[in-house]
């Protein structure tokens, strides 16, 4: 390989020494049939024009473009200067070859054409067929690995690199993806796809799990194809479904998906990648173009090793003329599609099946303004550290199907199934990291979120998870998104997120989990889940959609035989007692507004309902978190609370608001399973709940200890019931629960302590409540926060007490009484109490 310009390699060494360290249906042909439909791909963005056709052409078989000697077996080979040169023949095994800058390599078309070599550098242009004339013979570049360990501009080992070059894969357009249209019975040989494809004998397909094991996914073989009925070369495994379904009316898409893996362009690496686990390896970058369409990617990506991916766009920056579509990515042992500081890229209508760790992959949380439609990604494993596989960032030990760091992208009818970790995982970090760690100009937890519609998650632990953005260091941390029209200033308009028309099914954990604040999620399908929902949130609705128990396709466990009568089983990836439900009320103020509800029935072993709370739950909730405009379709179990644990104080809080009747057939009825409200004397209980309903206006109560102290635990009685709170993990300092409004509470602590807070919220101005406390000696009491004496109350009698508007309290025989009044203006009430100069 020549020498390059020192100052390229300097630049690209140290671009390559980062990069990883961070957060680190065809294109053109008719979109899947019963997947949703993508858009047309958008004409591609103007290009450089090619240098081929004004460059004399050459034939890779003819010794004078060599000089007089056609390449030998394991010689490294640059490309003639300034030539197009045909690959007319099939070349020996090279050590290596450079297409420099200026010159063009095209594989003729009259017959199929392989490449073998131990690596491609391509500084000009790699040519297989164009975007109007795709190639129509097939086309193979082999990746060797002879002398393994090589560091190719410090690109590494068995790499196809581009470096300010240009790469041209276009095959031929095929049928990229559909569903069945039949369900394909374990141990049969034959599936009916909902439109006819052009697949061929040999072609290999993946075939979706539509259960909740995602080792279900299989990848099958096409031995003959007669319109829309293809019969494969072996029996199946398992069962997967393929029939409409509707529950009461209530319509899921659960048919599985068939994916195209087999394509006429193939990059690969040789078979030895299957034991060494070192597979071929693509990296785009500088000022690099690439278009890649009908291509198949194959033993790819190099096992544990960081910017070693099957198809990596590397600091592109933006490329509207780049994209990936109408190919598939299989058996890659590290990731399927990286986008690194990458802007404008499509990904669009591709299949992935079998890889390790996050498949689609956007890296540092600067990559915007990028489109990921139509894809279909299959079968993603965890790392299995049995078989000396590890993860690269701590995250791929629950792998993602499309790994999400910025919200500015288009995100929108792609397909996540089988996956061992997270569908979609919107993992946005505070500000970007590895490579763009700079860019603290950039926030990705404020930024409004792009266009988030159509897609579907099956047989995955969670469907859908926004929250766990990654930190500098490569782990995940708990984050709040909460997007505002400027991202730079926290204090300016919020702007509503909303997730548009996602499906989710046979989802081990859940089908959606949202954590932030201003959230919809929109006209969402949401079946056969453990829990169908569940928001961290505040501000955010569950808006419109359809929530379903169970389906009648009830699924079969891994290495399920059939026996006795029938041979069905009822799977669960959870605990037999474990009470499924459509919408868990948590955190808050959240609601579920205008959804349809079905297949939501107990049995035997467990309970379910279409209504719940988030269980085992120590945290702080709002009861007012309400549901309204709810339809429910049949005679499904509307709520249930399972009983409280110990130590959990969000389980004794239980508590929403049905505010138009649809859920207990009273408007503003409250229900609750808090032991210190259920028995008052206008409660009417419901044991099938295990709640009550009742009338009244409910808050949520809380304390804090600000010096820091010991309080758990804390006793809260009321006028109808008692709870013991131990407290928020991990400090056990704040203590809540859910009280009535215009009742009295005694809050009995088991430690004194210097420095209180004590307060109300989520209410309306004039609201009330009334609270008492130990006091030893008598406090300093300051309404709201304390700033100076302009803020303390004044001393009444207890007899006054209730007259009062907030402005005082009262201290009798060491009780503190205080009666909380929001203010004009709030919608919370708050005192502090101290009993040092700490509030002086």
């Amino acid at each position: 390989m020549p020498a390059r310009r020192s100052a390229t390699v300097l630049l690209l060494t140290a671009l390559l020494t980062a990069c990883g360290t961070g957060s680190s249906g065809s294109g053109t042909s008719t979109p899947p049939s019963g997947a949703p439909t993508p858009p047309a791909p958008a004409p591609s963005a103007p290009t450089t024009p090619s240098p081929a056709a004004a460059l004399p052409t050459v034939k890779w078989s003819d010794p004078a473009t060599w000089g007089g000697a056609l390449p030998a077996p394991g010689q490294q080979v640059t490309l003639p200067a300034g030539k197009r040169v045909l690959l007319d023949a099939t070349p020996p095994d090279l050590g290596g070859l450079t297409i420099p800058a200026g010159s063009v390599l095209e594989f003729d078309d009259n017959a199929d054409r392989t490449l073998r070599a131990e690596w491609l550098m391509v500084h000009g242009e790699l040519r297989v067929g164009s975007e109007a004339k795709p190639f129509t013979h097939h086309a193979e570049i082999l990746l060797t690995n002879a002398v393994p360990g090589e560091d190719v501009m410090g690109m590494g080992d068995r790499v196809l690199g581009v470096m300010d070059g240009t790469l041209e894969l276009h095959g031929q357009p095929r049928v990229a993806w559909t569903r069945l249209n039949a369900t394909a019975r374990r141990g049969s040989s034959t599936l009916t796809l909902e439109r006819a494809a052009d697949w061929q004998v040999g072609d290999s397909l993946t075939l979706t799990s539509t259960d909740f094991g995602a080792n279900q996914t299989e990848q099958v073989t096409v031995q003959r194809v007669s319109g829309s009925a293809v019969t494969l070369a072996a029996p199946l495994k398992y069962t997967h479904w393929g029939e409409p379904i509707s529950v009461a009316g209530l319509g899921v898409n659960e048919r599985a998906e068939v994916g195209l893996l087999t394509r006429n362009v193939r990059v690969a690496a040789t078979d030895d990648a299957t034991q060494t686990g070192v597979g071929a390896h693509v990296m785009i970058m500088g000022t690099s173009q690439a278009r890649i369409e009908g291509a198949e990617f194959t033993r790819v990506g190099q096992l544990n090793t960081l910017r070693r991916y099957p198809v990596h766009f590397h600091q592109l920056g933006s490329a509207p003329a780049s994209y990936l579509r109408d190919s598939s990515v299989h058996e890659s042992y590290n990731r399927c599609v990286v986008v690194h500081g990458t802007r404008d890229l499509r990904v669009q209508d591709n299949v992935t099946f079998d890889n390790i760790g996050h498949c689609l992959f956007l890296e540092d949380g600067d990559e915007t303004g990028n489109t990921l439609s139509g894809n279909l990604v299959t079968r993603v494993k965890a790392p299995d550290p049995k078989q000396g596989q590890t993860p690269l960032l701590d995250s791929d030990k629950r792998p993602a199907g499309y790994w999400i760091t910025h919200p500015a992208n288009t995100v929108k009818n792609n397909v996540a199934a089988g996956v061992d970790g997270t569908g979609f995982w919107l993992a946005f970090p505070e500000h970007p990291t590895g490579l763009a760690a700079a860019r603290t100009d950039l926030w990705p937890r404020r930024t409004p979120l792009g266009d988030f519609s159509g897609n579907t998650a099956h047989s995955t632990d969670r469907g859908l998870n926004l929250d766990n953005g990654p930190k500098a260091d490569g782990t995940t941390e708990v984050t709040y998104y909460a997007p505002v029209t400027t991202p730079s200033d926290p204090k300016s308009a919020p702007v509503t997120a909303t997730l548009d028309t996602f499906t989710a099914y046979k989802n081990r954990d859940h089908g959606v989990w949202l954590r932030g604040k201003g959230h919809v999620l929109l006209n969402a399908t949401l079946a056969d889940n453990g829990v169908g929902a569940t928001f961290a949130s505040d501000a955010s609705t569950l808006k419109g959609g359809v929530l379903i128990g169970e389906t009648p396709n009830l699924g079969q466990p891994e290495g399920w035989e059939p026996t006795g009568t029938g041979g069905r089983a009822l799977p669960r990836p959870w605990d037999p007692g474990f009470p499924i439900r459509g919408y868990q009320f948590y955190d808050g103020h959240v609601t579920i507004d205008g959804a349809a509800l079905a297949g939501f029935t107990p049995d035997a072993t467990r309970q379910a309902s279409g209504l719940g709370y988030l269980t085992k739950n120590a945290f702080s909730l709002v009861p007012i978190n309400n549901a309204l405009n709810l339809r429910w379709a049949d005679g499904s179990a509307r709520v249930y609370f399972p009983a409280a644990q110990p130590g959990k104080d969000g389980d004794q809080a239980a508590t929403f608001l049905d505010t138009d009747g649809t859920v207990t057939g009273r408007a503003g009825t409250t229900v609750t399973a808090s032991p210190l409200l259920k028995g008052a004397p206008d409660c009417t209980p419901t044991p099938d709940w295990n709640a009550s309903t009742c009338p009244g206006a409910y808050t949520r109560l809380w304390l804090q200890d600000v010096a820091g102290g010991q309080l758990a635990p804390v006793t809260v009685t009321g006028p109808h019931g008692t709870v013991s709170l131990t407290g928020t993990p991990s400090s056990f300092t704040s203590f809540s629960t859910s009280a009535r409004l215009n009742q009295t509470y005694t809050l009995t602590p088991s430690a004194a302590s210097p420095h209180l807070r004590l307060g109300l919220q989520n209410r309306q101005p004039g609201d009330t409540l009334t609270v008492t406390l130990p006091a030893a000696t008598e406090p300093r009491i300051y309404r709201d926060w304390w700033i100076d004496n302009r803020n303390l109350l004044k001393k009444v009698t207890p007899a006054a007490l209730p007259g009062t508007t907030g402005d005082s309290y009262a201290y009798e025989n060491g009780q503190l009484s205080l009666k909380l009044v929001v203010q004009t203006g709030r919608d919370s009430a708050q005192v502090e109490i101290c009993t040092t100069d700490l509030c002086k």
